[in-house]
C-alpha cells in the first residue's frame, strides 16, 4: 500500500492526489499553464506533421516523376519548371528564388541542372546585361502534360474525400502560416 493510500489522499496523478488535481482543473490559475501547454503541444504536432507531409510529398513526387519517365528531374527541380510555366515569360533567377521561397545560390544549382539536362534555357536580361532570364526548353513543353499528370495525381491524392470548402480552408491556413513565419502583414483574426 502507497504512503497516500494509507494516509486517504486517494491515487496519484502525475504525482499528484486525484482530489489536488480536480482542484486544479477548476482553478483558473492552474488551468490557464495547462491551457497554454495543450496549445503549445498542438503547435508542435502540427509543425511536425507538416514537415512530416513535406518529406512525404517530396517522396511521392519523385516515386510520380519517375513513373512518366522523367527519371532526370527532381522534384525540387520539376517545382522551379512549374513556376517558368506558369509565368508564360522568361523569369530572372531571382523571381524564380522568390516563388520558389528559396535562395538564389539553391536555385542557380536547379537552374545549372536543368539547363545541362536540357529543360531550361538561359538567355540574357535586355534589361539588365548581368542578369540572366530563364525560360523552359521546347523539351520541357513537350514534357509538360507529364509535368501535369505528376501535379494532378499528387493533388488528387492528397485532397482525396476533400469538399471544396475544406480545400479552402487548407489554403488559406497554410497561406496564414507562411505569412506568420515570412513576417508578412497579418490578416486580423476570425
Amino acid at each position: 500500500m502507497s504512503d497516500d493510500a494509507r494516509h486517504g489522499h486517494g491515487p496519484r496523478r502525475g504525482g499528484r492526489t486525484a482530489a489536488a488535481a480536480a482542484i486544479d482543473a477548476t482553478d483558473p490559475a492552474t488551468t490557464q499553464p495547462r491551457t497554454a501547454l495543450a496549445q503549445r503541444r498542438l503547435q508542435a504536432e502540427a509543425y511536425l506533421d507538416l514537415t512530416r507531409i513535406h518529406r512525404v510529398i517530396e517522396r511521392r513526387t519523385a516515386e510520380l516523376l519517375a513513373e512518366q519517365g522523367l527519371r532526370d528531374v527532381t522534384p525540387a527541380q520539376a517545382g522551379a519548371l512549374m513556376v517558368l510555366f506558369q509565368a508564360r515569360a522568361p523569369l530572372r533567377a531571382r523571381t524564380l528564388a522568390g516563388e520558389l521561397g528559396l535562395s538564389e545560390v539553391t536555385v542557380g544549382r536547379f537552374v545549372h541542372a536543368l539547363h545541362d539536362a536540357g529543360w531550361v534555357r538561359r538567355e540574357p536580361d535586355p534589361a539588365d546585361s548581368r542578369a540572366m532570364l530563364l525560360a523552359p526548353t521546347p523539351k520541357a513543353y513537350r514534357a509538360l502534360p507529364r509535368f501535369i499528370a505528376v501535379s494532378n495525381a499528387l493533388l488528387d491524392e492528397a485532397f482525396a474525400g476533400f469538399s471544396a470548402h475544406e480545400v479552402s480552408r487548407v489554403a488559406q491556413t497554410t497561406e496564414r502560416l507562411r505569412r506568420n513565419i515570412l513576417g508578412e502583414a497579418r490578416e486580423p483574426s476570425r
